[in-house]
């Protein structure tokens, strides 16, 4: 089923109130760890507890558990096993002490990028296990199978008690971002010229969207094989949103003399399409419609010809050369912003689409066009 199909009442429930189903998860694992404790009583068992709570406190989505379950149980057995190898091998205290300082400082050189909490598991589980060199190996292993122990029981509790997809995290902040630049562009191109409508709160909250699904990506890996094969895709997906919200920011910086305020007009009847086009991007995103909708074809390039059609109409006894400033103008001036707004929302529904085509299990060709 497609990321982009209409959510069913069960997971639109789950999403709506997902801060409460998440605390009401945790709170379901940590019954179950101490269930177990009471049954077997293992030594150490704090840390499938701690273990639990480091991994769903931060993360509600199932990808987001199973990424940093991994994370911390390869952690967690590399750094017990560097640690065990340690005391069970060597009897100098300095000796033991150096390799483990050593051990720990190359984790923390080459710490970074996505498995950053892997490495960072590994470094401290070294210095637990190693204590202070008494050769104790048994609280190493007790502490690695509990780890483990609560990295299952994270897992099992994401994924099968009401599960939190960040999927429908991810297309929810993606219509939320589409649809809060629809807004602006609705409420500038309604505007008079020279506006002082004060946009800011819609595109902030459009580029926190924006950002939020930067958040998800990862998670999103371990939901979808469809959005894995197109992980390049999703960044160029935010990268392009952000390219609208920085075209939405310049246009009403755009001033205007009374002479050319009905070439400011004209203008904006032609740009009020890319409203409606934004809108239904939107809808579709969001689960509301089941259709991706669709462009003209070849839209900027049409944008292109009506907006120099509409500026040479405003002024229709100029003399050839005023027309030409004039179909100048709109490519260079406003209409240029209006147009580069068009390629962005032109290629914002082409990453979309390819996303919907890859779910059906079919392959879309995009004709690319030169643009002058």
């Amino acid at each position: 089923m497609s990321v982009f199909a209409p959510a069913s009442p069960f997971a639109d429930f789950i999403y709506r109130h997902f801060r409460a189903i998440h605390a009401l998860k945790l709170g379901l694992a940590l019954l179950i760890a101490v269930t177990i404790n009471a049954i077997w009583s293992p030594p150490h068992f704090i840390w499938s507890m701690v273990t639990i709570v480091i991994i769903m406190m931060s993360l509600p989505q199932v990808g987001g558990a199973i990424e940093k379950s991994q994370q911390r149980a390869v952690g967690t057995c590399l750094g017990s096993a560097y640690g065990v190898m340690l005391v069970a091998t060597l009897d100098s205290y300095w000796l033991i002490m150096g390799l483990l300082i050593l051990g720990v400082t190359l984790i923390c050189f080459i710490s970074a990028g996505r498995y950053s909490y892997a490495y960072l598991v590994a470094g401290f589980t070294i210095i637990i296990v190693v204590g202070d060199a008494n050769h104790d190996t048994s609280e190493a292993l007790w502490r690695t199978a509990n780890i483990l122990l609560g990295c299952v029981i994270a897992i099992l509790v994401s994924l099968f008690i009401f599960p939190i997809k960040a999927k429908q995290d991810w297309r929810s902040q993606l219509a939320n971002a589409i649809d809060n630049m629809a807004k602006v562009l609705t409420q500038h191109l309604q505007a008079p010229a020279n506006h002082d409508l004060d946009f800011r709160a819609e595109l902030e909250a459009a580029m926190k969207a924006v950002l939020t699904q930067k958040k998800l990506f990862f998670s999103l890996e371990w939901e979808s094989q469809t959005l894995k094969k197109h992980k390049v895709l999703l960044a160029e997906l935010v990268n392009k949103q952000v390219r609208l919200i920085t075209l939405l920011e310049l246009l009403p910086l755009s001033r205007w003399q009374e002479a050319d305020k009905e070439a400011y007009h004209q203008i904006n009847k032609v740009a009020a399409e890319l409203t409606a086009y934004l809108q239904r991007l939107s809808e579709f995103v969001a689960g509301k419609t089941a259709t991706l909708p669709t462009l003209p074809n070849a839209l900027e390039q049409e944008l292109q010809h009506r907006l120099q059609l509409s500026l040479a109409s405003s002024a229709p006894n100029s003399p050839p050369l005023a027309n030409e400033v004039a179909q100048g103008f709109a490519l260079t001036g406003y209409g240029w912003l209006i147009y580069q707004l068009a390629i962005a929302v032109e290629a914002l529904y082409a990453d979309i689409e390819i996303i919907e085509v890859a779910y059906r299990g079919q392959t879309v060709l995009h004709k690319t066009t030169k643009r002058a």
